[in-house]
This record gives structure tokens, sequence and C-alpha cells, in this order.
């Protein structure tokens, strides 16, 4: 009697971005869904992601793209800030240790990916403006300076009369952020010499003992927002290869990065049967 053996094949899965997004996800779909194969393609690693020079500070964001009150009010609270450029080299290693795959790369379209994989994950940020034609992503540039001072323990956030500048203050593992700007559409990533004025004067205002404080880095890059919300859903390709976007977040990646990358999980596991196999 004749038999016929069946290959079993891993379904292959590229993450593309390796920002916090992109990185988050491609370590979530390894650890929930182990069978797969993933890749993570980029043509920017870090330290030179707009992850790399952020924050890093967790708190309640609107991401939603309908238009909203702003409530001012004052508050008190315990939150987390993540060394986010440490974050990032833990998850590249994890994702390594786990036997992924990194590709150094720039893509013009998805579709240059359907071949060698079932299931692409857009996690592109402000790229997607031009990989997929969304103009509903535009930049909002934030500029922010970090500076030496131990002696400050708390957090303050203060929104000011100017629409596009937020004064706040977050104490980090080795540096104090001092920000920010939020210029939507504005595409400078240089240093502007009128915003540092800005941030350094109204933080001290805050602070005056920050006058004191060394400066070590100014800094300036581009949030991904997306004026209609953020964008996590499932669309097909040719040849019904799977695309799961997941991009849009803005200012809020730090907060919302995990339980995103937990729904691309849920999105491909409800496109495929655990089954995944090929003749």
């Amino acid at each position: 009697m004749a038999l016929t053996f069946r290959l079993m094949k891993k379904p292959r899965v590229c993450v593309v971005g390796a920002g916090v997004i992109g990185l988050s996800t491609a370590v979530r779909i390894q650890n929930e869904l182990p069978n797969y194969d993933v890749t993570v393609l980029a043509d920017r690693f870090s330290p030179d992601t707009t992850s790399d020079g952020s924050g890093g500070f967790w708190q309640p964001h609107l991401v939603g793209g309908d238009n909203q009150d702003m409530v001012i009010f004052g508050m008190f609270y315990t939150t987390v800030m993540i060394h986010v450029k440490a974050y990032l080299s833990w998850l590249m290693s994890r994702f390594k240790h786990n036997n992924g795959n990194v590709i150094d790369a720039r893509i013009d379209k998805l579709e240059d990916l359907v071949k060698e994989y079932d299931v692409i994950v857009n996690c592109t940020g402000l790229g997607a403006r031009k990989l997929i034609n969304d103009h509903d992503v535009t930049p909002i540039r934030g500029q922010v300076t970090r500076v030496k001072a131990p002696w400050v323990k708390l957090f303050m956030t203060y929104q000011g009369t100017h629409g596009h500048c937020e004064n706040y203050i977050l104490p980090g593992a080795d540096a104090v952020v001092l920000g920010g700007t939020g210029q939507e559409g504005n595409w400078n990533t240089g240093v502007d010499d009128e915003d540092r004025k800005m941030i350094l004067e109204g933080c001290v205002e805050m602070m005056p003992s920050l006058k004191e404080a060394e400066v070590v880095r100014h800094w300036t890059g581009l949030r991904p927002h997306r004026t209609s919300g953020v964008r996590l859903e499932t669309e097909r390709l040719a040849k019904g290869k799977l695309v799961v976007h997941n991009y849009g977040h803005g200012g809020a990646g730090v907060t919302l990065h995990w339980g995103c990358a937990g729904q691309v999980v849920r999105e491909i596991r409800t496109a495929f049967t655990p089954n995944f196999s090929r003749l």
C-alpha cells in the first residue's frame, strides 16, 4: 500500500516596522502562536526609530477619530514610565531568542510580500501614508529635551496657552524628559530653537530648580497620528493573503502597544484554523 506524506509547513508572518508597535506585535505572535514563523522587516531599527526618543510615559489617551471636547482638570496618580530604548533592545533580544528573523530592507508596497508570507502585519506608523496611500496619517511633531536632574522624583504636566505645546517633566532612569511640542502636519525633524526655549522656560516655570540642570540632548520625532483613529483591522490582498493593519497610534504607542499586539493575535486566530498546512 502506497503512503502519501503531507509536508507540514509553518505559516509565515511578516511584521513590517520595528518600533514599539512592530516589535511588541512580533513578540506576542511568537508567544501566543508558537507554530508560526515570524519575521520583522524594516528599514529603521533602534536606536533610529521614533519610539526611541519618546518619553515612555503611560497615560490614558483618547485615540478615536471623533471630535472630543477638551476637559481641563487636575489630578495626581501613580503610573509607569518606560525606558523605551532599553525596552526596544529587550524586545528585539527576546524576538531573536525565539528564533525570529530580522530583515533590514525597504518595501514599496505590501503586495511585494505576498509570495513569501501568509500573513503581513502592517506596523509602519507614519510610513503607512506612502506605503498604502493612507492620507489620514499625518505627523505630529514632538520635540523634547533630556536633562540630568536626579532630584526630580515626580512627574508634572501642564497644558499651556500655546496650542502646540504642553509642558511636562518626566523623571526617568537616566535622565529627565522635558517637553514638548505637538505640531500636527509639521514634518520638520530638526531641533527648533524657539521650541527648545519654550520647553525649557515652561518647565523651569513649573520647577525652578531645573534651571541648574545639565542638558543631555534635544530630540525631535514625528508621531504617527491618524485623523480617523488607530487602524487595527484585517483585509485580504492578492491570492487571499491576510494583512492585519496596526498603525496610527500617534503619541499613545507606549500606552497602547501591548493591547494592540494582542488584538493582532486575535485577528490572525480568527482568520486561520490551527491546522495550517501545505501539500
